[in-house]
């Protein structure tokens, strides 16, 4: 009987997990081990439905409500004679062919030339990781999962010789890529002192002299300021954060030169405001939700900015009448 090990943990029985349901996984026994052969006829016929019921399901991202980085895998899995390992892997994303993949034996095992004959006869060719063999099939209907199924049972009794003398199971797993977690869209400056105090950054709120919130805080011996754009109808809450910071004793700056190291700066913008102070700036923008780490990894990013830039000022001899310099 299939268990499907539900995402709190809890098992229980079932025939297959349900298509919307992530992270999910049944598995089973798709044939019981015998004392004496097993005739292939017989094999095929205890394991060629189910198998192909669960390959319909594999590939069915109809009505899902599928995300980019959903995928279905499912595992065939047996011990042969002389105790070798044979696990037949079959994944599936939205809008993509079933990738199918052999091993035989532990990572790196080279199948002997008889083997690699017989695997290539069904569509294999050697894969990117050594001691496996891969091909990919469409599975579009019922009809093709039935066919597809077929080739598993061909597989394991003609290429790997199985006879039913050791138990077959399956595993059918439903994952995701992408890690759940909450998503903010928009931030009150509360939430945005919270989560850097979080992460070990000083933070204390206040307002720019036109009355707009703003959070002062530092890393790496840079002082900086984080603004607040895009709000909400009520004013409370933000969809974009600018970062923001100015560069003092820096006289003599030209545009051109300026301009040369904001175009060797990723994502960021430098320019010089009207008072001939150089400021760096960047936008993270909220909308359509980010994670939290997605901010954290921004302001490590901004760290990384500001001392970049440091550094390309610091090579720099700038007079009224020296040429710009090019930065590599």
């Amino acid at each position: 009987m299939a268990v499907t090990v539900t995402p709190e943990g809890e098992p229980r029985e079932s025939g297959l997990p349900e298509p919307a349901q992530r992270p999910c996984h049944v598995s089973g026994v798709l044939f019981e081990r015998r004392d004496c052969v097993v005739a292939v006829a017989a094999l095929v016929e205890a394991c060629a439905t189910p198998v192909a019921a669960h390959l319909e399901r594999l590939a069915d991202w109809a009505g899902s409500g599928w995300k980019v980085g959903d995928f279905n895998r499912y595992v065939v899995a047996t011990t042969l004679d002389g105790g070798l390992d044979l696990i037949l892997t079959l994944s599936s994303e939205p809008l993509e062919d079933v990738h199918w993949q052999v091993a035989a034996g532990p990572p790196g095992t080279v199948p002997g030339c008889a083997l690699r004959e017989r695997l290539a006869r069904f569509g294999f060719v050697v894969g990117a990781e050594a001691g496996r063999w891969e091909r990919d099939l469409r599975i579009a209907s019922a009809r093709d999962a039935a066919a597809a199924a077929n080739d598993l049972m061909a597989l394991l009794t003609d290429a790997f010789g199985y006879d039913g003398r050791s138990v077959l199971t399956f595993t059918l797993s439903q994952g995701q890529r992408a890690e759940p977690g909450a998503l903010y869209r928009a931030l009150s400056p509360e939430d945005l002192r919270k989560l850097l105090h979080g992460w070990g950054y000083r933070a204390e709120i206040g307002t720019t002299v036109s009355g707009n919130p703003v959070v002062r805080s530092g890393a790496g011996g840079f002082k900086f300021h984080i603004l607040f754009a895009w709000p909400s109808k009520d004013g409370r809450l933000y969809g974009c954060l600018n970062f923001v910071t100015v560069f003092l004793g820096r006289p003599n700056l030209s545009h051109a030169v300026v301009n040369e190291i904001s175009r060797t700066s990723r994502f960021s913008r430098l320019y010089l405001d009207d008072e001939n102070d150089l400021i760096l700036e960047r936008d993270v923008a909220l909308t359509g939700g980010v994670a939290s780490g997605h901010i954290q990894e921004c302001l490590l990013d901004w760290t990384c900015m500001m001392e970049s830039v440091t550094k390309k000022l610091d090579r720099l001899v700038v007079t009224p009448e020296a040429a710009p310099m090019v930065l590599h």
